[in-house]
């Protein structure tokens, strides 16, 4: 038999409800015309341009994929651990690292709630491709992680699917569940929202189609830096 008895029982059962993305597959296959599969080794355009007006010294990615962003940081000598729920592309990423000569950064697979990070502190959080895959109760969860390790006035850089653009489509909360999504795109007033009790929005806007030779950006996307405020409310 089932029984609820604590948050994380709840939170399991509700991930029953939901569809999984299966990321080892989606790596060995290659078969998606996704653009950080095609640009893996390109960082997206908006860290390049954050990194050369912030003093950056520790960051963290999640969802690092192959390596892109994570290996652009540490060659411009910031400390970073990049994490990504495939074993393949981490992998990947730790092989791109090596042939970039990359040192400052350290590579983990791994599920973002179930990793250990007492006593960590980023200047940097970056995430370019986790938050649009969430399900609604998991993104309170997440929420909660990128605030707590995030340093005093440190930044939260998110790329996701934008509403209305090629990415995905928006979903009601109530629907994400009903139909099984494996992922949603959001609006800007949505992403303020969620994000706007905890963080202050330094930028928020739509990506532009760029590829270049050192960093690519999309239309699909929005492009979200946000700015710690000080400590947030805890959800369940």
């Amino acid at each position: 038999m089932n029984y609820i008895n604590t948050i994380e029982d709840l939170f399991d059962m509700l991930d029953r409800y939901t569809e999984g993305v299966d990321w080892d597959g989606f790596y060995s296959k290659r078969d998606k015309p996704a653009p950080f599969l095609k640009y893996n080794k390109l960082p997206d355009k908006c860290i390049v341009d954050f990194i050369k007006v912030h003093n950056i010294k520790t960051a963290c990615e999640f969802g690092c994929g192959e390596g892109r962003n994570a290996i652009y940081l540490a060659k411009n000598d910031i400390d970073t651990e990049a994490y990504d729920l495939s074993e393949v592309a981490i992998e990947n990423a730790k092989r791109n690292a090596r042939e970039s000569k990359a040192e400052k950064v350290v590579f983990k697979a791994g599920n973002v709630f179930a990793l250990d990070f007492v006593d960590k502190k980023f200047d940097l959080i970056i995430d370019s491709g986790i938050f649009h895959h969430l399900t609604p109760h998991r993104r309170l969860q997440y929420r909660n992680i990128v605030s707590n390790i995030l340093a005093e006035n440190g930044y939260f850089i998110l790329v996701c699917f934008a509403a209305g653009e090629d990415g995905a489509d928006e979903v009601d909360d109530y629907e994400f569940y009903r139909s099984k999504q494996t992922g949603v795109a959001f609006t800007e007033a949505r992403l303020k929202d969620f994000w706007g009790e905890g963080f202050e929005v330094v930028e928020l806007r739509k990506g532009e189609d760029i590829v270049g030779n050192e960093m690519w950006e999309s239309e699909y996307l929005y492009i979200c830096v946000f700015k710690k405020k000080g400590e947030m409310p805890l959800c369940l």
